[in-house]
């Protein structure tokens, strides 16, 4: 092959990478805003010094809060 050819190719190759990175960091931007609402719910639903088990598609989970709005939310087996 000539110098020409894999320039050609290389360049190509950054463009595609480029495209998959702006594409990812668009769903990741969205995800991580979809993610601080969830999380901002979930303080405002919660309360504080909270410790109880939910249901949730099938599989249970233990919530707990703390009083600086701080929580966890922990699979555990089936009851």
């Amino acid at each position: 092959m000539s110098a020409i050819s894999l320039d050609i190719e290389r360049r190509v190759g950054i463009s595609l990478a480029v495209g998959r990175y702006l594409r990812s960091a668009d769903r990741f931007n969205e995800s991580s805003r979809d993610f601080t609402g969830a999380c901002k719910s979930l303080r405002k639903q919660l309360g504080a010094d909270q410790r109880f088990v939910v249901q949730v598609d099938f599989k249970h989970y233990l919530v707990t809060s703390d009083r600086d709005g701080n929580f966890d939310v922990e699979a555990i087996p089936t009851l």
